[in-house]
């Protein structure tokens, strides 16, 4: 059989028919706990590997108590709407849609009011715009004279740093050095030399800065040159609609002007409403599965610490404290009391795969001989009792069976697969014999 065949075979003889969630792998594989797995974490018992992520062994706990099903959907349903909303911001990202911010949203529902308010005045009163063109006229030269007077303003704050920039290179000085000669008349002891060295400094200093005035002059000029270009742009715009005022055409040309504003702002402002309507859709999504899975996980966890002190109780007796597990949708914490030594940290181990091994529909479990080194001897032979309880599959390795007693040894022998010693070894070679 091929491995895959195989492990379906085994969830298929093994595990009910509901846990269509979880493989058989994922079933038993962190509660197989044998020397060389990494599964031996005495603080990380959901753990089937040291890497894996604390969100997946949660998940995976919920899909062993068969209760994952009631969030796949949802999780599905997040998922779904990730990828939409990120296959819109890659598109937004990329220009292949347009994208805009708050404030020109914000311009945008303010000028498709006005539009919509023009074609509807337009729509309404035909007649009397045949009669008055100029009314249309009227209100885009009015438009385009606002544009005109923002970029005048513009242009005349431009002209303003031009003028202070030009005036700063053209009073760039410094003091040449035989300037200083005539000093010494009046001061003869005065250092030359020192005043030299110190507007030689101040004389570098001004190239920089002349090098830098140049480059804003340059700059400045620039954006003052686009500024005419754009005030040309709307003077020769004006002189048309002044021409073509008594034209009919003009009602014509303003409609098809306003509709397609309309249009482009319609259109931007409705990707705008999309990209957030993704991403209140994911952020509801992930309320619902926040809610429902933490809801989940407080019942698994309830359960849990319920039934651990009840197998520590039968175990170690009333007094023994034990082991807490607190679960999170992110991961969980083990805390382990009276952690005095190997013994103690190994049976928490023990009670809590018990614990599962009585609470869920778990085939096996999997326990090697370290796990019951340094138990006392009496907890041992009330863990004995336990596995034989279980109405499903325990696989031990244990040492030194006679300690345990004579009943404890009785039933060890009774339902031993293999006993391993010296003379007989598990396999034909033995390994531990150097060549």
């Amino acid at each position: 059989m091929e491995l895959e065949e195989f492990t379906a075979f085994l969830k298929a003889h093994y595990l009910p028919t509901d846990h269509e969630d979880v493989s058989f792998r994922g079933m038993v594989s962190q509660f197989i706990r044998v020397w060389g797995k990494e599964n031996l974490d005495v603080y990380r018992p959901l753990h089937a590997v040291g890497a894996q992520r604390g969100e997946d062994c949660v998940n995976n706990l919920m899909r062993i108590f068969d209760e994952y099903g009631q969030v796949s959907h949802l999780i599905d349903a997040l998922r779904l709407a990730e990828a939409d909303e990120a296959a819109l911001k890659k598109a937004l990202k990329q220009g292949v849609v347009p994208r805009i911010n708050k404030s020109e949203y914000s311009e945008n529902q303010r000028s498709i009011a006005e539009i919509e308010e023009e074609i509807r005045g337009i729509k309404e009163n035909l007649a009397m715009f045949a009669l008055s063109i100029s009314a249309i006229a009227n209100r885009e030269m009015l438009e385009l004279k606002n544009q005109k007077d923002r970029l005048l303003q513009v242009k005349l704050q431009l002209d303003s740093k031009l003028a202070r920039v030009k005036r700063s290179i053209g009073d760039s000085r410094f003091v040449k050095s035989r300037s200083f000669e005539s000093l010494k008349e009046f001061f003869p002891n005065i250092d030359v030399d020192r005043l030299v060295s110190v507007e030689l400094f101040h004389s570098n200093l001004a190239k920089i800065l002349k090098t830098e005035l140049q480059d804003s002059e340059q700059n400045l000029q620039g954006q003052l040159d686009k500024a005419n270009t754009e005030i040309a742009a709307i003077d020769k715009l004006l002189t048309e609609r002044l021409g073509a005022i008594d034209s009919p055409t003009v009602i014509v040309d303003r409609v098809f002007d306003v509709s397609r504003k309309l249009h482009t702002a319609k259109y931007e402002n409705s990707y705008y409403d999309k990209i957030r309507e993704l991403s209140g859709t994911k952020q509801s999504r992930q309320l619902e599965l926040s809610e429902r899975k933490q809801a989940i996980l407080t019942t698994i966890e309830e359960r849990l610490n319920r039934k651990m002190r009840e197998v520590v109780t039968a175990v170690f007796g009333q007094q023994r404290k034990s082991p807490r597990i607190t679960l999170s949708e992110g991961g969980y914490e083990f805390e382990v009391f009276e952690d005095t030594g190997t013994g103690t940290a190994y049976s928490n181990l023990i009670v809590f795969d018990l614990t599962v091994f009585f609470l869920t529909a778990l085939p096996v479990l999997i326990h090697d001989s370290l796990l019951f080194k340094n138990i006392e001897n009496r907890a041992v032979s009330n863990l004995l009792d336990i596995y034989v309880a279980a109405s499903r599959q325990t696989f031990i390795a244990i040492d030194e069976i006679h300690k345990y007693g004579q009943e404890s040894a009785k039933i060890l022998q009774e339902r031993t697969v293999a006993q391993l010693s010296d003379d007989n070894v598990l396999y034909i070679k033995d390994w531990r014999k150097k060549p």
